[in-house]
């Protein structure tokens, strides 16, 4: 059954087995080696089954064609008819997957841009939001491109760099197309400082941290380490203020000294998420602790809402183990029995 999916969508395997076929990944176009087994379901015999093995991601068929085109289990259903005809149902859950890096001007592959357009996308506009970056932030310096790699259709969130390039980032690609290159962007007040970011997800996390206040300074977006050099060339001499915020890790260390060593005016900024890898991942971080908080702290106003709120909660504490929204939820858990009791 999957790999009658897969046929359709131009994706040919690699292997044939007797309980396997192997397939170059369809999440990750520049993969050299076929990480992507299908195999039978161990219940009903059907091959339905797949796993990623280059990102851990796995599942049904379902699962696969809400993942592969990212829309919702209704889409997936409706797609399948339209491939197959209809099939039994199995809800599916969420895999989790690593994005892979990816540029144009280091790998021979023919790729073809469809189009770009304002940001619109439910899949990326859920995908930001779990990047801690709200529908508002995103639309003001995000779009959405659609392309075609070796035949096969991709889309993903587009940030633009001053040379007109793209930088690509999807739940699995993180690339870029045509040049190269940094993003400058000007303040409107003609400020006398520049922040600097490895990447846009950690600009964009700034200016959600920032708020409603209006950006005083200019902003600068490497996009890749390797163009430190070309970013020192695009602020010497202009900014009597130079704040760093690269990542925590050796590379962020090196570039950050490297800006700290050509001019004076440089901060490193790093102390703010000094416990976290980037930027991005202390903004994740605190978007969740404040939901947490939220739901903590939040009155009832109708019996009705129990039930959500218990959904909520059990949701949280799938990713995080919080004592006080364990709490709250056996409290809530407890109040339904009651509600129940009496209705």
């Amino acid at each position: 059954m999957l790999n009658q999916i897969l046929k359709s969508l131009g994706f040919e395997p690699n292997k044939i087995r007797p309980h396997q076929v192997v397939y170059k990944s369809p999440f990750n176009p520049t993969e050299r080696t076929p990480s992507f087994f299908v195999f039978p379901n161990s219940e009903t015999g059907e091959w339905t089954n797949w796993k990623d093995y280059a990102s851990g991601a796995g599942g049904d068929h379902y699962k696969f064609l809400m993942e592969y085109l990212q829309i919702g289990f209704i889409e997936a259903k409706e797609k399948l008819k339209e491939i197959l005809g209809n099939q039994h149902h199995i809800e599916p859950k969420r895999p989790i997957a690593k994005p892979s890096n990816f540029s144009f001007n280091q790998q021979k592959k023919s790729y073809e841009i469809k189009k770009v357009q304002p940001l619109q996308n439910r899949a990326l506009i859920e995908y930001l939001e779990k990047r801690g970056i709200s529908f508002e932030i995103g639309k003001r310096y995000l779009e959405e491109i659609y392309y075609k790699i070796d035949e096969k259709n991709y889309f993903g969130l587009s940030f633009k760099n001053n040379s007109g390039g793209y930088e690509v980032r999807n739940r699995y690609f993180k690339g870029s197309f045509k040049q190269k290159d940094i993003t400058l962007i000007k303040s409107e007040l003609m400020g006398s400082s520049i922040k600097i970011f490895e990447g846009f997800m950690d600009f964009l996390s700034y200016i959600e941290i920032k708020g409603k206040n209006k950006p005083t300074s200019d902003f600068l977006v490497l996009n890749s380490l390797s163009l430190t050099q070309k970013a020192k060339e695009a602020i010497k001499g202009k900014y009597e203020r130079i704040e760093l915020y690269l990542d925590n890790d050796l590379k962020g260390d090196e570039a950050t000294r490297d800006f700290l060593q050509f001019d004076s005016s440089c901060i490193d900024k790093r102390g703010i998420y000094s416990s976290f890898k980037d930027l991005n991942s202390f903004w994740i971080n605190r978007v969740k602790n404040r939901k947490i908080l939220e739901f903590i702290n939040r009155d009832l106003k109708d019996i009705y809402d129990l039930q959500k709120e218990i959904e909520l909660g059990e949701r949280i504490l799938k990713h995080v183990d919080n004592a006080e929204v364990r709490k709250k939820l056996e409290f809530l858990k407890e109040l339904m029995r009651e509600a129940e009791e009496i209705f």
